[in-house]
């Protein structure tokens, strides 16, 4: 394998060969169909006729239309969100809820719906009045039937495409459970399950590094918890991944738009010239006026917008507004934002088991370390320009990423083989999925529960200041955690029995205890507040503050499970008396 090397700010080269592009000249085009650009027919009088050589777009054969299927019509909505290798990897996720209560019935719903593969209910409990009152998916002909099994049946009504099945298990000896139980399960969702058992089960989760989500719902207050050693997110979804590089063309880019002489165009066509264009050639003239810099303050930057608007010729500029739009952002140096992520050991010291995602980083290091800048993303933005001269234009950039792909392609071969791995392990889709979010990857390392949970180790600064935040929700964690030893410690929640004033003062003295572990002195009146309300609700769930909950919780999971978009990090807690939610990483 090769000898790992540094990224940064000063790159330096890969000692590695690398392989020549592809001949990008094969990469299509779909013609944009803006009705800002005008008619294909616009005269293109002033362009040369090197640039009109650039448009290599057949118009008599276009491309052939998707054809809708019965699937795609019927998930239409989430295909628009986490597109087709989301929603495949959903289809392909087994999910495992522990506790069929109201909260974790709602979170499997919205997991079901959009055509979650499998998912499985274990619980050990018995359809009770109770259930039925809370809980959406019981009714009375549950009444004393295994909570799982019917919560399963359900919530297998919504949808044929996902696979329900039910386990009678004993969630107080889930620790006894051997470990390969769990290696058929995507994720796992555990509801009210006791910390001296929970905490068990996650070690072995975290091991097999399979996400945990961990939920409670009492009364008002919910609680969420996402447990995972590491997270990885391309497809992070930003605003845009447009990337110009106006301030660094290559010379394709340049030369591109040498090629236009604005004065020699007639009113039609300069008025739609790609403000690109605009920008790449007032910048040039600007540098060759400066000593070769770019305009940097603020000074500068209005001058460099009345150069530009020295160029507007007639009433109808809305290409050169565009430009002086754009002045901030082009005269921005192009920067590579993830550099703490490319010089990660995890992609500096590849193995045979590293992951795809830590592969491709790597060769996204090596081509920073020999081009200064991540892979191009292609993406252009809309703006005002006929069509041809906006395809044109998009080829340029198109060509440019297929370019930078090609190289990272070979390059990912290359490190495949290096550990042993098949050279096409790492699809060429996955490739260019990657280059085109490059700059916009995430990597989130969390936080274990037994890190949370041990004083030595937890958050407790954070969590001591924030206990003492007016209407702040960081009580309502105090109040879960004081909760769960309670219910250890007695066999029952509080608040069941007659007579709940003992049960306070117990609650409050275990939360006492909790606090004084981070190095508290004192129950503030909030939590006093909240310890009451807890007692009050006496371990009911309401449907309403579930159905909240699942919502909450399906949406984080279907972020873990399709790896596209940013998970929070990690706890959010919410008060449904306040109607406020707050997202914590303890």
């Amino acid at each position: 394998m090769n000898k790992p090397h540094s990224v940064g700010p000063n790159c330096i080269s890969t000692s590695t060969s690398t392989a020549p592009p592809l001949n990008p000249d094969n990469f299509s085009l779909a013609i944009s169909h803006n009705n800002r650009f005008g008619s294909p027919s616009t005269p293109l009088s002033g362009i040369t006729e090197q640039f009109a050589v650039m448009l290599q777009v057949d118009a008599e054969q276009p491309p052939t239309p998707h054809v809708l299927t019965a699937r795609d019509k019927k998930y239409d909505r989430q295909l628009r969100l986490w597109a087709a290798n989301g929603q495949a990897a959903l289809e392909e996720a087994h999910v495992l809820l522990l506790t069929a209560s109201a909260a974790g019935a709602e979170i499997l719903k919205n997991l079901v719906l959009p055509g979650t593969g499998s998912f499985t209910v274990a619980d050990d409990k018995f359809v009770t009045e109770d259930d039925i009152d809370s809980n959406f998916f019981l009714d009375d002909s549950s009444l004393g039937q295994p909570r799982a099994v019917k919560v399963t049946e359900f919530l297998q009504e919504l949808n044929t495409d996902s696979m329900g099945h039910s386990q009678i298990l004993n969630l107080k000896e889930l620790d006894s459970v051997d470990s390969s139980y769990w290696e058929s399960f995507s994720l796992v969702i555990a509801h009210q399950i006791r910390p001296s058992i929970l905490m068990k089960v996650a070690k072995v989760l975290w091991g097999k590094k399979i996400p945990l989500v961990v939920s409670n719902s009492i009364g008002f207050y919910g609680y969420l918890r996402i447990v995972v050693p590491e997270h990885t997110v391309v497809e992070s979804h930003p605003d845009s991944t447009v990337d110009l590089r106006l301030d660094c063309p290559w010379p394709e880019l340049q030369n591109f738009a040498d090629a236009i002489d604005l004065d020699a165009l007639d009113e039609t066509d300069h008025a739609h010239v790609p403000y690109v264009v605009i920008l790449l050639k007032y910048l040039k003239q600007w540098r060759a006026e400066h000593g070769g810099k770019p305009p940097s303050t603020y000074t500068e930057k209005n001058q460099f917008k009345d150069l530009i608007r020295s160029g507007i010729r007639s009433s109808d500029s809305e290409n050169f507004d565009e430009s002086i739009a754009a002045v901030l952002r082009a005269t921005q140096k192009t920067t590579v934002p993830i550099i703490s992520v490319l010089n990660d050991l995890r992609a500096q010291h590849l193995h045979e088991n590293s992951t795809k995602f830590w592969i491709l980083v790597r060769a996204a290091a090596d081509f920073v370390a020999k081009e200064g800048n991540l892979p191009l993303s292609g993406t252009l933005p809309d703006m005002k320009a006929d069509s041809l001269r906006y395809i044109a234009l998009q080829t340029v950039y198109r060509k440019k990423a297929v370019q930078d792909r090609d190289w990272v392609r070979h390059r990912v071969a290359e490190l495949l083989s290096a550990i042993d791995r098949p050279t096409d392990a790492i699809s060429d889709d996955e490739v260019e999925t990657f280059c085109k979010f490059s700059r916009y990857i995430v990597v989130i390392d969390g936080r274990s529960l037994e890190e949370e949970y041990n004083p030595e180790t937890a958050n407790a600064t954070r969590i001591l200041s924030a206990l003492q935040e007016e209407n702040g929700l960081m009580p309502i964690y105090l109040g879960f955690r004081a909760l769960e030893t309670f219910e250890e410690r007695n066999g029952r929640f509080p608040g069941l029995l007659e007579d709940t004033g003992d049960d306070e003062k117990e609650l409050q003295s275990i939360a006492l205890e909790i606090v004084k572990s981070f190095g508290g002195d004192s129950l503030g009146e909030t939590a006093i507040k909240v310890l009451k309300e807890f007692v009050r609700a006496g371990n009911g769930e309401l449907h309403n503050i579930s159905s909240l909950l699942g919502g909450f919780g399906a949406q984080e999971v279907v972020k873990l499970i399709t790896r596209q978009y940013v998970p929070m990090k990690n706890t959010v807690l919410f008060d449904g008396i306040q109607s406020k939610s707050d997202v914590w990483e303890l």
